[in-house]
């Protein structure tokens, strides 16, 4: 029987790679990104991993700007991306929703408000007049792409976010627009004029938002999943990526598809190394696992599908809510 144990090596690895400051990096490299961050943070509440969480959420206050926001990435803190993406720092309203699931400390909710407010100005900030959003904002100004998984996470943050405002009764107007199952299909989504459809996570991260339903599972399945290795990351390539492998059990689960949730779950576990944690991929034509990394939030994903479909803490899920 699956539980919290055998994914001790994953909450292990990473904080293993928190520094000091409370940054949690992608690996040994010392990349970092605030998404990749904000997930690793879901998944150390699932452990119930206080100390390292808090000092996760108080480094995103630190770094933010007056806008919420923060570079789009880093490595040993020296900015490698100069730019801001909007649902970067604003996936943070999930672990701030999850901790509150798990612990109901109210006190610490509302000391957050303040950081949670300004984050939530600034994503909002990036949605166009039709309902889109700017994917990026550099220098020169908004950057005139949307992409349909970075959407999708902002609406993920977006219901995080009036979540913890009832429950703090703050009176917080929900005047952000969400795309339709129509704008899914827009070419406005195809960032430089390409055609997103060869990425798994364009077709499973609206199943995170209850976009879709049978026949966009029945396509992902068959685009994606290779079967008892996982889901694929591009169509074309014969490569399975655990954190889309583990991202895709969560959709699946979240649209009631239970039992393919669970055996496509088990097709991550055979990858887990000696001292308890899992690599980003596999190359399986190759038989090689690639590339050579074992980043921290495939780790942080692995154990938010474990909880999804083997309920390790017997509390409501943020990322099913």
């Amino acid at each position: 029987m699956i539980n919290k144990k055998d994914f001790e090596g994953c909450i292990k690895w990473i904080i293993t790679n928190q520094d000091s400051s409370g940054a949690i990096f992608w690996d040994e490299g010392k990349k970092f990104d605030a998404w990749d961050h904000s997930e690793c943070l879901i998944a150390l509440a699932i452990f119930g991993e206080w100390q390292s969480f808090k000092k996760g959420i108080d480094f995103l206050i630190n770094e933010c700007n007056e806008h919420g926001l923060i570079k789009s990435e880093s490595v040993n803190f020296a900015v490698t991306k100069d730019y801001f993406e909007p649902h970067h720092v604003a996936y943070v309203f999930l672990p701030i929703l999850q901790k509150y699931y798990l612990d109901n400390d109210l006190e610490y909710l509302d000391d957050l408000w303040p950081f949670l407010s300004t984050v939530y100005k600034g994503m909002k900030d990036f949605q166009d007049e039709e309902g889109y959003f700017f994917w990026a904002k550099n220098e020169n100004g908004f950057v005139d792409n949307s992409l349909i998984t970075a959407t999708c996470s902002l609406e993920l943050s977006r219901r995080a976010f009036f979540k913890i405002s009832k429950i703090l009764k703050k009176n917080i107007p929900e005047d952000m627009r969400f795309i339709s199952k129509d704008m899914i299909k827009s070419s406005k989504f195809n960032r430089d004029n390409v055609d997103r459809g060869r990425f798994s996570m364009d077709s499973y991260y609206p199943l995170l938002c209850n976009i879709g339903g049978e026949q966009e599972i029945e396509t992902l399945l068959q685009k994606f999943y290779v079967n008892d290795k996982g889901i694929k990351c591009v169509i074309e390539e014969p490569w399975v990526t655990l954190a889309e492998t583990a991202e895709c059990v969560v959709s699946l689960k979240k649209n009631g598809k239970v039992e393919i949730a669970k055996k496509i779950f088990n097709n991550i576990l055979q990858y887990k190394n000696d001292k308890g944690f899992y690599p980003t991929g596999y190359q399986f034509k190759m038989n090689i696992f690639w590339p050579d990394e074992s980043s921290t939030w495939t780790n942080a994903a692995i154990v938010i599908a474990a909880d999804a479909v083997h309920d390790l803490t017997g509390k409501k899920k943020v990322i099913l809510d």
